[in-house]
């Protein structure tokens, strides 16, 4: 088996008003082991709660409906208890989230926040504790990591702090790191610089990155695969080569083409017309993106599109890409 990770018509809902919705919707996707995958989409498609779910750390409102979720291929984290999903949470999968001055604790020190994951998932002195976290900041980038050790969260600036959690993170060498939009709240130098120690460090850690973020630079930066979610649905899946070569969905070329090069002034940005759709106008039959697309069919406001094959490794969810018989058998069924 040569996946870290495999999610299987994974559905996630949310409870309003006593009734129940559907938010995240038969997402497939596996992530190889070293593999550097990315989801992309902008705010409100369901790509952090599709990570949130991997861990089990879907706010009370949300619940998995449907769906598995294996590590290495045999383990079904949909079915470990509370008590199970620990063992698992910065042992054997970690996560980086958007802002660190919220993720560590403002109360207690550095060490101590890093120290804690090591008790919690090995047996090791006071001594050597001390030793292991040094180490991993001195990998993080940091010039004097001891003097470090006593700092609070608040003593830091951002770009300290993600690399604090990055090395919380690394700490106990899991083969899978989620990192959600963790370079959102950096300035744009600061920023590469934690995308650059990512990609090394995961590298030299044999580490499996699921990049969960709205920039496509980013997933050009340290991507190897993408797949490109609206609205709770996945709806292109590709490398990142191809994707930015070759885009077949509508909304991925809509997102693309928002991205304008740095000092051309001869076109206007591009914006995808509308909205996202809101978790109540999510249970309408039809392509989720009908709404704002603009090669809008029939068909589209009918019957959802499955994932059609554009190539060998490339698929898209959208009619476009269906033969005649395919559009014929889903409108006449």
């Amino acid at each position: 088996m040569n996946n870290i990770l495999e999610i299987k018509n994974l559905t996630i809902d949310v409870n309003i008003d006593k009734q129940k919705f559907n938010v995240v919707n038969k997402i497939n996707l596996s992530v190889k082991k070293k593999q550097k995958y990315g989801i992309v989409g902008e705010s409100g498609s369901g790509k952090s709660l599709t990570a949130l779910s991997i861990l089990d750390l879907l706010p009370d409102a949300l619940s998995v409906g449907n769906g598995e979720i294996f590590l290495n291929g045999t383990t079904n984290l949909t079915k470990l208890s509370k008590k199970e999903m620990l063992k698992i949470r910065g042992n054997e999968v970690s996560m980086i989230f958007q802002e660190p001055m919220t993720a560590l604790d403002p109360l207690f020190t550095i060490e101590h926040q890093i120290a804690e994951v090591l008790k919690f998932h090995g047996q090791y002195t006071k001594k050597q504790t001390q030793g292991l976290i040094i180490d991993m900041l001195d990998k993080v980038g940091f010039a004097r990591p001891e003097k470090l050790l006593k700092n609070y969260p608040h003593e830091l600036s951002g770009g300290m702090r993600q690399r604090v959690m990055i090395a919380m993170a690394l700490i106990c060498k899991p083969k899978l790191i989620i990192a959600d939009e963790p370079t959102t709240a950096l300035d744009v130098t600061i920023q590469a610089q934690i995308l650059e120690l990512m990609n090394s460090l995961t590298e030299d850690f044999d580490t499996s990155i699921l990049m969960i973020t709205h920039d496509l630079g980013v997933i050009a930066d340290t991507c190897e695969r993408v797949a490109v979610m609206y609205a709770g649905e996945l709806v292109e899946e590709a490398s990142v080569i191809e994707l930015f070569k070759n885009p077949t969905h509508p909304y991925s070329k809509g997102l693309l083409d928002s991205v304008k090069s740095l000092g051309d002034r001869t076109t206007k940005l591009y914006s995808i017309p509308g909205n996202v759709p809101t978790p109540k106008q999510l249970n309408k039959s039809g392509c989720r993106f009908a709404s704002r697309c603009p090669h809008v069919m029939d068909i589209c406001h009918q019957e959802d599109p499955p994932l059609f094959p554009i190539d060998e490794d490339h698929t898209s969810k959208c009619w476009l890409y269906a033969t005649e018989r395919q559009v014929n058998t889903y409108e006449y069924k």
